[in-house]
């Protein structure tokens, strides 16, 4: 079964990408393990992790919402697409891990959320030095100007 990012994120599915960050900040603060001890909480941030990893990509969340209309008329899935869901999955649990290991003040100081997650993969790669990171990381950031 598929889950339903827009409900988990609490927005609707028309909803454009500034406020889906905005959601994405705001749950993801809740569950983060500097604000929630609980054990249910790390799969909560993984599921938000995920949601934001699919809804953020204009291509991806075009065959998510395809998926959900499909599980929501109980029409059969497209093996396409649900091999797409699952890869999905795992690439979004892997960054979750990745994520859930730094502070939350780190993770919306260098803004987990802009470009899909990939600047502050590149920032926090590497040495695991964050210092180091983000000078690499802004080094790449201001190659684009």
């Amino acid at each position: 079964m598929i889950a339903d990012y827009y409900i988990l994120l609490k927005i609707e599915q028309s909803t454009d990408l500034d406020v889906i960050k905005k959601a994405f900040r705001k749950e993801i603060a809740i569950y983060h393990p500097d604000n929630n001890p609980l054990p249910d909480a790390r799969t909560q941030f993984e599921l938000l992790v995920e949601a934001f990893e699919v809804l953020s990509d204009s291509n991806k969340r075009i065959t998510y919402d395809a998926l959900l209309s499909t599980q929501t008329n109980n029409k059969p899935v497209v093996i396409e697409q649900e091999e797409h869901y699952k890869e999905w999955q795992k690439e979004a649990k892997t960054k979750s891990k990745k994520y859930y290991d730094y502070g939350l003040d780190e993770l919306l100081l260098f803004d987990l959320f802009i470009l899909n997650g990939d600047v502050l993969d590149g920032l926090l790669s590497g040495t695991g030095d964050l210092i180091d990171g983000l000078t690499e990381g802004l080094e790449d950031v201001f190659d684009l100007f």
